[in-house]
């Protein structure tokens, strides 16, 4: 049963947004970069195999658990990440803005 490769791999993608999930909230920005980077090996996979086959119900069940529970855990990261991010960016401006005070007026 081919369409079994494709199944593991949804949910292996479903696992690794669920380590990402758990990363986002301890605030492990490390681990969580590492979890994405093989998130997105998994999903590159993904886009290249083509089954020639439709799934069986059982197969399409698995796949639509796994990509719901992707979306939702995808969804909470951002929920997590988006806060820290536009703080990261204020900080940033703020030291290019500071840069470009201080080369203006050489202090």
């Amino acid at each position: 049963m081919e369409y079994q490769n494709t199944i593991a791999l949804f949910e292996d993608v479903a696992e690794l947004t669920k380590q990402m999930l758990s990363a986002a909230r301890q605030q492990d920005w490390d681990k969580l970069t590492e979890l994405e980077t093989r998130c997105a090996e998994h999903v590159a996979h993904l886009k290249v195999i083509k089954d020639e086959l439709p799934l069986p119900k059982e197969g399409r069940e698995r796949k639509v658990a796994s990509i719901k529970s992707i979306l939702e855990d995808d969804r909470q990261i951002r929920d997590l990440v988006s806060p820290w991010m536009a703080r990261l960016n204020l900080l940033i401006n703020s030291h290019r803005n500071g840069s470009k005070v201080t080369r203006a007026y050489g202090q």
